[in-house]
């Protein structure tokens, strides 16, 4: 029985929802409602909820963070850090995440439409549910990482093609 399988297996008898995640995705987003004052670009850092649309944060090391339902809608993370981060529900949408460092991070039920993941590290990255349509991969490491129901409709895919229409889980 495959890694895969198991981990899907185990997260259904857990009883784990992974169809609640879209509904986070709104774009409906008062920039100026953050509820999160103690979210802080670093190491560790405790973001849950925060909205941080468009941030700047090119290199940054927010390894280990907890970020769930965190918007970062259109940020420039080139080169950020996040190995082992929680990003559950986070919202990733048109964000530059070129040569970011993904390892182990949790995504999910992330939207990532249109997100450049173009030579990123995923190794061993959870993006269940995950919305990547649009998204580039283009050189991506994505060693173990889980794509069980992640959306990658025409996502362009690690050796340059594009995923077919209806892409579930894989690239077709």
């Amino acid at each position: 029985m495959s890694y895969k399988f198991k981990f899907a297996l185990a997260a259904l008898a857990l009883g784990v929802g992974f169809t609640t995640g879209a509904q986070a995705w709104t774009e409906n987003v008062d920039k100026a409602n953050d509820i999160n004052t103690r979210c802080k670009f670093e190491r560790e850092a405790q973001c849950t909820d925060a909205i941080r649309i468009g941030a700047q944060i090119e290199g940054v090391d927010m390894s280990y963070s907890s970020m769930p339902k965190m918007r970062l809608d259109g940020a420039n993370m080139k080169r950020i850090n996040l190995e082992g981060s929680n990003m559950e529900i986070i919202n990733l949408k048109g964000a530059d995440m070129t040569l970011a460092n993904l390892t182990r991070s949790q995504l999910h039920a992330a939207n990532m439409q249109g997100t450049n993941l173009m030579l990123a590290n995923m190794t061993g990255a959870s993006l269940v549910d995950a919305d990547l349509r649009g998204a580039n991969l283009r050189g991506a490491n994505i060693k173990n990482a889980i794509f069980f129901q992640a959306n990658l409709s025409n996502a362009t895919w690690v050796d340059g093609r594009v995923c077919a229409e209806g892409s579930i889980g894989e690239c077709k």
